[in-house]
């Protein structure tokens, strides 16, 4: 009985430190899509509802990239790569051409914030 009772506890303590790891993941994940997504706003400028849907694009990207990357069975790199494909098509639907070009450039860092000055 005392040995059930050790297991109980130590599969609780487990299952309950996973799900604050979850929880600890989920709240990075929506800091990191706040700011990014507000200062891309700023830099690029699309509306509020535009904003919103980038939000849950990004942050629903973020958690499978998540998933994929801790799935022991998939092939992570090949799992990756189609969802890359899908936030690329969800963002030619949200964004307009000339925001979506703006949006590349700036999340692949094609282009530097603050070029060298030459003299």
């Amino acid at each position: 009985m005392r040995n059930k009772i050790l297991l109980f506890t130590a599969l609780f303590a487990f299952i309950f430190n996973a799900s604050a790891q979850n929880s600890i993941v989920t709240d990075v994940f929506e800091e990191f899509v706040e700011n990014k997504i507000e200062r891309l706003q700023h830099l690029i400028g699309f509306d509020d509802n535009q904003a919103e849907e980038l939000k849950e694009l990004e942050l629903n990207f973020l958690h499978d990239v998540n998933a994929a990357e801790n799935c022991f069975w998939c092939r992570t790199k090949k799992r990756i790569k189609k969802l890359s494909r899908e936030r690329d098509k969800g963002l030619q639907r949200i964004l307009t051409r000339e925001q979506y070009i703006k949006y590349h450039a700036i999340d692949n860092n094609l282009l530097q914030k603050d070029p060298p000055i030459q003299v």
